[in-house]
């Protein structure tokens, strides 16, 4: 008996022995190797190398960019935006043991031209370079259900989480590829919600397509393709101005990164925050500020954004560094533009390409308006100083837009409150402007009124609304009355212009909100650029100015600007 028992245990081992290999040999056939197992991981993981391409939107920035990516255990490239930015890392290499990273992109010079532009940081022992993490990491996240997304049958895992008062909610849908056994990313969509703003932070949609596990890596990391030799590359470490301000290298969704371009940002600024809350709120603002300006310096716009004094203002903060209110309804200038159309056809025949009365000696130089709402002091003080220099032998002089601030109330302004420019010509024409030397230096605050006590001022006869939306207007009014006080609007993007033709499509041409100072023109491939004197400081812009696009008449220059008479 016991001998049957064995004979049977050992036929019952040699038909499972048999099973297993027929199921092996079958799925062989089928293309899965030895795994018997034909389901799909519960778990999300991502290959060690891989192409792909993608579009990202942010929908609270209103940002669309395209993305194509190679990555492999030791190396990455991410180009941005059809190409115009790269940004390649190796891990490591013979004349870098800790790795380098490459940014790479096209950049326009002082002359308008543009040129490639290649940047480079070391890796350290403490600060090794690695590939870049392009896709979230994967075990963060959980399996929730089976749903179509661009026309996929997908599994879509989600991954929620709260910290620092900021909630974030994200979802990946994923296939799986039975033949090479890894999943494949269709869409991610990540909704951030910021408990220090009380408002969405972030929500981006990305969709990627045309994913490759193996792709030829012949010519993909070559970076002298670029030019990114030794005498043409700049190094750059993480206190470099570069990665500081205009964030070369860093990830605004890296907290490491953040922290340090943000501590960078403190001692630069000498900022004191008051506890602990208010520099988490502080850092917020900063980290939004960080997205927007790598977000636009990674597409070909022309101009490049940078990390300036406002990254950690708030919108309502940034009302005081602005101030222009709007003219009461029916106020116009009180001296007619005297040219037609016919007679502006003529003299903007005979404008010249490029005008510039920096030159000319019109221009007085950058002020600084500091957190006092009083532009529409600074872009008319500038117009009424050069229109005075034209009937006194080219004499500049520094008139006071402390007189302004201080005097002006009576006639509509509110001092460091705002104010507007028919508010600033009519007190002048009533009382006349005293020099910075007779008045007293701008003290960035409202003060008691003393225009009684000067022995000089300059009364102006009037002030003229140039025509409006007119590129000829403008350019004949520079030309000969010039500077203009203009007004435009100051976006996000506005406030961190740092160079290049500035065009902002979220410019509202008619809400007006900060007054500067047309001093110039210029073109560049057919098209005119304005340049503009603001009053933010030589360390905003290009020196304190701003070349900005006369296409649709972008921010609003053109739509009312004014010069004076004397």
């Amino acid at each position: 008996m016991a001998k049957f028992i064995w004979l049977l245990l050992a036929l019952v081992v040699v038909t499972q022995g048999l099973s297993l290999k027929k199921a092996k040999a079958q799925n062989k056939r089928l293309g899965k190797g030895e795994n018997t197992n034909l389901t799909k991981p519960k778990s999300l993981s991502w290959p060690n190398k891989f192409r792909i391409q993608a579009k990202r939107m942010s929908l609270t920035d209103n940002v669309v960019e395209d993305y194509s990516i190679w990555i492999t255990p030791t190396k990455s490239r991410v180009d941005y935006n059809k190409g115009y930015v790269k940004s390649i890392a190796i891990s490591k290499s013979k004349d870098f043991p800790y790795g380098v990273k490459y940014e790479i992109h096209p950049e326009a010079t002082l002359e308008q031209d543009v040129e490639t532009v290649c940047n480079s940081m070391e890796g350290r022992w403490y600060r090794k370079v690695t590939p870049e993490a392009i896709l979230p990491e994967a075990s963060d996240f959980e399996a929730e259900l089976e749903e179509t997304m661009n026309d996929r049958e997908c599994t879509k895992f989600v991954y929620n989480f709260k910290e620092d008062n900021t909630d974030t909610q994200s979802s990946f849908w994923v296939y799986y590829d039975k033949t090479d056994r890894n999943w494949v990313p269709v869409r991610y969509e990540l909704l951030e919600f910021n408990g220090w703003l009380g408002s969405k932070d972030k929500h981006e949609i990305w969709d990627f397509y045309d994913y490759e596990k193996a792709f030829p890596l012949k010519g993909v990391f070559d970076v002298d393709d670029y030019g990114c030799n030794e005498e043409s590359t700049t190094m750059h470490t993480m206190d470099s101005e570069g990665v500081t301000n205009r964030l070369l290298f860093v990830d605004a969704d890296n907290d490491e990164h953040v922290e340090q371009v943000f501590n960078s940002f403190i001692k630069t600024h000498n900022r004191k925050y008051s506890d602990y809350n208010e520099r988490a709120m502080r850092k917020s603002l900063f980290k939004r500020s960080m997205r927007e300006v790598i977000q636009t310096n990674r597409q070909n716009k022309g101009y490049k954004l940078v990390i300036n004094k406002f990254a950690d203002k708030t919108p309502e903060e940034m009302e005081k560094y602005m101030g222009l209110r709007r003219r009461p309804e029916g106020k116009v200038g009180t001296v007619p533009f005297p040219y037609d159309d016919k007679k502006l056809q003529e003299v903007s025949e005979d404008a010249p390409a490029e005008y510039d009365l920096r030159l000319l000696g019109l221009v007085s130089d950058v002020k600084n308006q500091e957190d006092c709402g009083s532009c529409w002091t600074f872009g008319t003080t500038a117009a009424v100083e050069g229109a005075l220099a034209r009937t006194n032998g080219g004499k500049l002089m520094a008139l006071s837009n402390q007189a302004i601030v201080d005097c002006a109330w009576a006639f509509g302004a509110a001092g460091c409150d705002g104010g507007t420019d028919n508010a600033a010509y009519e007190w002048m024409m009533e009382y006349g402007i005293p020099t910075v030397a007779e008045y007293g230096s701008y003290s960035n605050k409202d003060g008691e009124c003393n225009i009684k006590n000067m022995t000089k001022v300059f009364k102006i006869r009037g002030y003229t609304d140039v025509t409006p939306l007119s590129i000829g207007a403008l350019k004949v009014a520079l030309i000969n009355h010039g500077p203009l006080s203009v007004s435009v609007h100051a976006t996000k993007a506005f406030v961190k212009y740092s160079s290049g033709i500035f065009y902002d499509p979220d410019c509202n041409q008619l809400h007006l909100n900060h007054e500067v100072t047309l001093v110039g023109y210029g073109e560049r491939d057919g098209d005119t650029f304005w340049i503009l004197k603001n009053s933010w400081g030589p360390q905003w812009g290009i020196g304190g100015y701003m070349y900005i696009s006369s296409k649709d008449n972008v921010c609003g220059v053109a739509t009312e600007p004014t010069y004076v008479v004397f």
